[in-house]
């Protein structure tokens, strides 16, 4: 009788040990989404500041941005304005948040480009893909307190490479 009480408290030690790792690797998913999450709730409201673009026609020109983030729950929109002497840029995007994962949608009014981006979200920093029919690039996002630098890069379909677009350091 011992013996059927040790191995029914070994099988039951198992299954908690085994609902236990479960648990933790369910629970890792929420606080990975909640670190996300966080991330993307330091970005809400207004920012200033400026940097450079390199156009692909044109030499490299000095702009200042204003951008404004607007985070509800999961969700966020977008609104990038930049401009220098020749060159302007008025982006808008809704993004959705799951997880470490993001996604969603973005139109450029200056040019009339519009398309997809997808990417991830990882301590503090947004790394999305960019795609539609007239732009395809990436937007690397790193938050810091009152701080934030936007780095875009342009695929170059005649080099097959990803040039730099644009350098950005955002404040509040």
């Amino acid at each position: 009788m011992a013996a059927k009480q040790m191995i029914r408290n070994t099988l039951g030690l198992g299954a908690i040990a085994a609902m236990g790792g479960i648990l933790g690797i369910a629970m890792a998913e929420p606080a990975a989404a909640q670190s996300a999450l966080a991330t993307v709730k330091k970005l809400d409201g207004a920012w200033r500041g400026g940097g450079t673009v390199n156009p692909t026609k044109g030499g490299r020109e000095r702009i200042s941005c204003r951008v404004n983030y607007n985070v509800r729950v999961s969700d966020f929109t977008q609104r990038i304005n930049c401009s220098g002497t020749d060159y302007r840029v008025n982006v808008s995007g809704n993004m959705n948040v799951r997880g470490n994962n993001i996604s969603g949608s973005w139109r450029e009014t200056v040019r009339n480009y519009s398309g997809n981006a997808s990417g991830t979200v990882s301590g503090n920093k947004i790394n999305v893909r960019i795609s539609g029919v007239n732009f395809t690039g990436r937007m690397n996002i790193t938050v810091s307190g009152n701080r934030q630098t936007v780095s875009i890069t342009r695929y170059d379909v005649n080099t097959k490479k990803y040039r730099n677009l644009a350098n950005i350091t955002l404040r509040r």
